[in-house]
């Protein structure tokens, strides 16, 4: 009776949770790095092999996070070039949808390759972003929120759709140096805004009581949070079984990114995979190929992948049930200590090989709780 009852309360939830992904964009003085930061917390349940990889080949090289599949090598879910350019994207449902007839009329053609990869290749600014919208369209029924940022200190979302697309300047927010975006966009139907709501306050109450600048290690701790508007902590509230879009991180998580717009120095704090059982680590685009191997190659990823598999119980067809227990222990292994130096380190080489180190001695950690979890079935008729 339990599991047909919580599956009876949770199944309107489960559509916007295949495709959902978090974010915000932050102006220069509200930044400890100075420049702008750009964060994508992903969610998805395709496309979860990913690296994050060097890309060259354009007007301008940059490093991002690719599908791990030669295939689709031009894919791109979050990155920065080595001007400074960073750009981010999160799925939206409620943007206009135009008639098959509009669709045609639109004089402009297709973007081929996809906004962010030709962004990436082609942009040093925003503005630069915004002269590639207005020439191009979206494929069909593609709508997406793009927060973008550059070296210049100029940092904005970008709401588009298929023939066209709204610009909202973070100095023209109402906020205090930043925004958020969710599944939803305000150029849209407010009506059709969804569940993602509720992770759209949640952010955006954390981050307006957040006091001084943001580092980028504060948004890989709300990609860590299981915090909810509705019920505070997810872990401790006996009223809620699932995350489903109450808070950050739920069981479709595969990775947290966050963009330093420097002009100087541009780089990356990532994780290739579900954050909480992931180590977030630094990522210099001017070491091109130097890249640690844990997020390069498929350590990372992996044992998010069973952590996965162990802190999120199916019950039934796309419903799981969180495994608080195990959640929390992993949660409170105490994170390696990793910085990101706003100079690129002189030896990028060491400073990559004493990364991987310390994710190996963290994975061990994790892997030891992961092979003593229990898994409950507590809604077991």
């Amino acid at each position: 009776m339990k599991r047909l009852t919580i599956f009876t309360l949770l199944l309107f939830a489960l559509y916007a949770e295949a495709f959902a992904c978090t974010s915000a964009v932050v102006a220069s003085h509200r930044s400890s790095e100075g420049v702008p930061l750009l964060w994508k917390h992903r969610d998805n349940t395709v496309g979860t092999n990913t690296r994050i990889d060097y890309i060259t080949g354009g007007k301008y090289a940059y490093t991002a996070v690719v599908p791990n599949n030669k295939r689709y090598a031009t894919g791109v879910y979050a990155g920065i070039n080595e001007v400074g350019f960073g750009i981010i994207s999160t799925a939206t449902k409620n943007l206009p949808e135009s008639t098959p007839e509009e669709y045609k009329a639109c004089p402009l053609r297709r973007l081929r390759g996809g906004a962010m990869w030709n962004g990436l290749r082609e942009c040093a600014t925003i503005d630069e972003f915004e002269e590639l919208l207005k020439t191009t369209k979206r494929s069909r029924r593609s709508h997406s929120n793009f927060g973008v940022g550059d070296a210049t200190g100029a940092v904005a979302y970008f709401e588009v759709w298929d023939v066209g697309y709204r610009r909202y300047d973070v100095s023209e927010s109402g906020n205090d140096g930043f925004d958020v975006r969710a599944n939803f966009s305000h150029a849209g139907d407010a009506k059709k805004r969804g569940s993602s709501l509720r992770r759209y306050n949640l952010i955006m109450n954390e981050m307006k009581e957040h006091k001084g600048t943001f580092s980028p290690f504060d948004f890989i701790g709300y990609s860590r949070s299981y915090n909810s508007v509705r019920h505070g902590s997810i872990l401790t509230c006996d009223k809620v079984s699932v995350c489903s879009n109450h808070t950050v991180p739920r069981s479709s998580s595969i990775g947290a990114f966050v963009m330093v717009c420097d002009g100087k120095n541009p780089r990356l704090l990532v994780t290739n995979g579900h954050p909480v059982p992931s180590l977030a680590v630094p990522v210099y685009v001017n070491a091109k190929g130097e890249i640690p191997q844990c997020v390069k190659g498929n350590a990372m990823r992996l044992l998010a992948e069973d952590f996965q598999a162990k802190a999120y119980i199916p019950i039934a067809d796309k419903i799981r049930v969180l495994n608080k227990e195990l959640i929390s222990k992993v949660l409170k292994i105490n994170q390696p200590k990793i910085e990101m130096p706003s100079e690129m380190p002189s030896n990028i080489r060491a400073f990559n090989a004493a990364i991987d180190k310390r994710f190996a001695a963290h994975e061990k950690r994790v892997r030891k709780v992961l092979d003593k979890a229990v898994i409950p079935y507590p809604l077991s008729e």
